[in-house]
């Protein structure tokens, strides 16, 4: 199998349905508790579970795993005991001025037949494993980023539902103290309603007591969904699917944007 690697990708359109259809994610983070709190361990966890929970009298179209740790990347792991190898796999570098450069990596599978096929269940993520990363370059403990995590995101249709669109879009960027500010452009978008229009994210590394203002703009309007994700610390470590702050390290996070974008638009700018 090829798996095809890709520096600081862009986050561009992956996939898109129209359609009664709607999303939902589930996941887990590999990190015992939030690396910047507590500054013991420079390891992570072998395995995590999380439950898939799907609406009644819906129907899975696709399902995604993505990935994620710090080093070059492991492209092999599994769902309870199902192996999955890496379709594409993301790298981004930070050049950290004590502890040079570091390196933080990104894969995704499609697991639609999978997921389709097990349903509603717990799931065990197991075989992502960063220990060597960790302990041959001290620097991702020294500077508090060794982290690691998995997210699935599954795509349904529901024929109580209106027609949406449901955009993927896919990439892996990085914001850090030398880049402390990105602007993202989600294209091939078509509002035709946007009562109830959402947008949710999959992001790594965030810290909920490292809150030195970190916020998401849409359209030019800071977008926040208290308590859970307050206008100023984006980035904190919670799951507003299971109204958890404990994703320590990463987030799977949702927002209602239906006043933020309009009728007819076909770009959102965050």
């Amino acid at each position: 199998m090829t798996n095809n690697i890709l520096f600081s990708q862009e986050i561009t359109l992956f996939q898109q349905f129209n359609g009664q259809y709607d999303y939902l994610a589930f996941g887990n983070t590999l990190n015992s508790g939030e690396n910047n709190i507590d500054r013991d361990f420079c390891d992570v966890l072998s395995e995590s579970q999380a439950d898939l929970l799907m609406p009644a009298n819906t129907t899975i179209v696709a399902a995604y795993l993505y990935w994620a740790g710090s080093g070059n990347g492991d492209l092999d792991v599994a769902l309870n005991n199902n192996p999955i190898s890496a379709d594409n796999i993301y790298l981004v570098e930070y050049n950290d001025p004590t502890y040079g450069l570091l390196t933080y990596f990104s894969c995704y599978a499609d697991i639609t037949d999978f997921i389709t096929t097990t349903g509603n269940a717990t799931y065990n993520f197991s075989g992502l494993d960063i220990s060597e990363t960790l302990t041959n370059n001290l620097g991702y403990c020294g500077n508090r980023t060794n982290f690691a995590g998995w997210c699935v995101y599954v795509v349904f249709e529901d024929s109580q539902l209106p027609l949406n669109q449901v955009n993927l879009f896919q990439g892996l960027e990085i914001i850090n103290r030398n880049v402390q500010e990105k602007t993202i452009l989600l294209d091939n978008v078509n509002v035709l309603d946007n009562d109830g229009a959402k947008i949710g994210f999959l992001a790594w590394e965030g810290d909920a007591n490292l809150n030195y203002g970190e916020s998401i703009i849409i359209n030019n309007n800071i977008i926040s969904s208290p308590p859970l994700n307050p206008a100023n610390n984006a980035f904190n470590g919670t799951n507003s699917f299971t109204n958890s702050n404990t994703f320590y390290n990463g987030d799977i996070d949702v927002y209602g944007i239906q006043n933020n974008i309009a009728i007819g638009d076909t770009s959102v700018e965050i």
